[in-house]
């Protein structure tokens, strides 16, 4: 089985560059849908995803948007600094000789409630098993 079956097109952006883990549009719907961010945020989730497209690896020169994580062999993120700081963790992958960005997890930074669960610490270690999860047949 492809990996590449375990992932698909995200719903907001036509592209064959760009993937999306099976749960992600889920987890980002339930985080817009509480936050109230769900209008804002689409039209900067399209821009983002267009200059992840555009630019590929290089996306990380927009050190506003992007970053690659530290201590981190694969993983990047997406930026958004509203109110609620939605992070999107994501990572390369190369099939059959073609590169693809995947979109693992998205969460939100910080919450004055509960600022443990809203963490790099807390999101990291799912996008790494999403990424494992999708590489598995690689």
């Amino acid at each position: 089985m492809s990996p590449l079956a375990k992932v698909h097109y995200p719903e907001a952006f036509n592209g064959e560059y760009i993937r999306v883990h099976l749960d992600f549009e889920k987890d980002l719907k339930d985080i817009l849908e509480k936050s109230g961010l769900k209008d804002n945020f689409t039209s900067k989730f399209k821009q983002r995803l267009k200059h992840l497209n555009d630019r590929k690896r290089e996306c990380v020169r927009k050190h506003d948007w992007f970053e690659k994580l530290k201590k981190e062999k694969d993983l990047y993120s997406i930026k958004f600094k509203d109110e609620k700081n939605v992070r999107i963790l994501f990572a390369f992958i190369a099939y059959e000789g073609i590169e693809y960005a995947i979109l693992l997890y998205p969460f939100q930074e910080k919450d004055d409630k509960n600022k443990s669960q809203y963490s790099y610490d807390t999101a990291k270690p799912i996008a790494q098993g999403r990424l494992k999860e999708v590489l598995n047949d690689v």
